[in-house]
C-alpha cells in the first residue's frame, strides 16, 4: 500500500484572512441593508398618506352637484322643503324658470322622462312617481309633488309668515295657497281626486282661476293698514252670545251689514283671508276654522260658527221667546231656526257629520224657507 506524503506544507494565513474579511464585509452589508429598506418603507408610507389626503381634499372641494348623485336618495319627497326669497318661491330648492340642469343639480339624475296627454310641456321629468317637473324651452314652468305628508304641510302652512289664503275652511290643506304678489307665483295644495293624496303644485298664478289672488292680497294689505280700536270683549266661539235688537240678530256682537273693521275689532287680526266659490262674497275671514265671516262690498253677508257647544245652544234655543221652529228631515236630523220677520235675518243650527259638530249660520233667509211647512206653522204661532 503506497502512502502519500506531501513534500511541503503551505502557509494558509493569507487565505484565512481573506475569508474572514469577506465574512465581515457580508455581515456589515447585511446589517446596513435593513436600514435602507426601512427608509424606503417610511418614504413610501409618507407618499401614500399624502396621496390619500390629496384626493380627500379634492373630493371635499367638489361642487355640490357632483356629490348630489350619492345623496339624492336621502330626499324625502313627501316633505319637500319650501322657502321664499325676495318674492320667489322655492320648492325642494328649485323655482320657476330654472333649467333642466339646475333641477338635476338639486335632485340628482335618478329620473325618467314621461309624457302626459293633457300637458303641453316640452319635457316632463318624473322622480320615482313622487314629483314631476314640467319644462318649456328648457325653463321650468311648473312643479308637482304628488304624495305630500298632510301633517307636514299643516305645520308648513301654519308657520308661514308670507301671504296665504284659502278656498275651503273645513280642511288644513285642501284649497290652501301661498302667493307672491311680486312674482305672481302660487303654491297650491289640493287633494288628488284619484288616490286622495295631498299634492303641492308650484306655478304662475292663472288669472282665469276663480280665486282673485291679487285682490285678496290687496284687501289684506288694506285691512292690516287700518287703525282698529280693539274691543275688550272676549269672543267665545264655543259659547257665542246671542241677542236681537230692532229685528237684527247678533252673534258675539256682530250682525249682517257690519263692516270688516267691526269684525276685526271684535275678533282681532288673527285671521286667514280667502274666497269660497258659490257663497256670493268678495272675501272671507276665517278664524282658526271656528268662525268664518263672508263680506260683499265690505258688508257682512253671513257668519258661520263651526264648534258650538250643543248643550249651550239647547239652553239658548229653549229660553228664546221669539220666532223659532224646528225642521226635521228625519227623527235624528233636526235643524233649529231663529227668525226675524222684520229683517229676514235667520240663524240655523245644524249638526254636521261625521264629527257631529254643531254649526251655527247667520244669514238672510233663503226664499225657499217660505215653502217649509214648519216655517209656515211657526208664522201662525208668532204673529206680528
Amino acid at each position: 500500500m503506497n502512502k502519500y506524503i506531501p513534500n511541503k506544507i503551505q502557509d494558509l494565513t493569507d487565505s484565512k484572512q481573506r475569508v474572514m474579511q469577506n465574512v465581515v464585509n457580508e455581515i456589515e452589508n447585511n446589517s446596513k441593508r435593513p436600514k435602507h429598506q426601512w427608509r424606503f418603507v417610511a418614504v413610501s408610507f409618507v407618499l401614500l398618506v399624502s396621496i390619500i389626503l390629496f384626493f380627500f381634499n379634492i373630493e371635499n372641494e367638489l361642487p355640490s352637484n357632483k356629490l348630489q348623485a350619492t345623496s339624492e336618495q336621502r330626499f324625502d319627497l313627501t316633505k319637500p322643503s319650501f322657502i321664499e326669497e325676495r318674492g320667489i318661491l322655492y320648492l325642494q330648492g328649485v323655482t320657476l324658470g330654472d333649467s333642466q340642469d339646475q333641477v338635476i343639480e338639486d335632485l340628482g339624475e335618478n329620473y325618467t322622462i314621461v309624457q302626459e296627454d293633457d300637458s303641453e310641456a316640452d319635457l316632463i321629468m318624473d322622480y320615482g312617481g313622487q314629483s314631476r317637473f314640467y319644462f318649456d324651452d328648457d325653463k321650468l314652468n311648473s312643479v308637482v309633488f304628488m304624495n305630500v305628508d298632510d301633517n307636514y304641510f299643516n305645520e308648513l302652512f301654519k308657520n308661514y309668515d308670507g301671504f296665504k289664503f284659502f278656498t275651503s275652511i273645513y280642511t288644513d290643506y285642501d284649497g290652501h295657497y301661498f302667493y307672491s304678489n311680486e312674482t305672481n307665483q302660487v303654491l297650491k295644495a289640493f287633494t288628488d281626486s284619484t288616490d286622495g293624496n295631498l299634492q303641492l303644485s308650484l306655478s304662475e298664478y292663472d288669472s282665469n282661476f276663480f280665486v282673485n289672488a291679487e285682490y285678496l292680497y290687496k284687501t289684506q294689505q288694506k285691512l292690516d293698514n287700518q287703525q282698529h280700536s280693539p274691543s275688550s270683549f272676549h269672543s267665545d266661539l264655543v259659547n257665542p252670545t246671542f241677542s236681537e235688537e230692532q229685528g237684527h240678530l247678533y252673534l258675539n256682537g256682530v250682525t249682517l251689514g257690519d263692516s270688516s273693521s267691526k269684525v276685526l275689532e271684535r275678533f282681532g287680526n288673527n285671521y286667514l283671508i280667502g274666497q269660497v266659490d258659490g257663497d256670493g262674497s268678495d272675501f272671507v275671514l276665517n278664524y282658526d276654522k271656528q268662525a268664518c265671516f263672508s263680506f260683499y262690498e265690505d258688508k257682512l253677508l253671513s257668519v258661520v260658527l263651526t264648534k258650538v257647544d250643543k248643550d249651550y245652544f239647547d239652553q239658548l234655543f229653549n229660553d228664546y221667546e221669539g220666532f223659532k221652529f224646528v225642521s226635521a228631515s228625519s227623527e235624528d236630523d233636526k235643524n233649529r231656526f231663529i227668525y226675524s220677520k222684520k229683517t229676514n235675518n235667520i240663524i240655523k243650527a245644524t249638526t254636521q257629520t261625521p264629527n257631529q259638530e254643531l254649526h251655527l249660520y247667520l244669514s238672510n233667509a233663503d226664499p225657499n224657507i217660505f215653502e217649509n211647512p214648519n216655517f209656515l206653522e211657526a208664522m201662525e204661532q208668532y204673529p206680528d
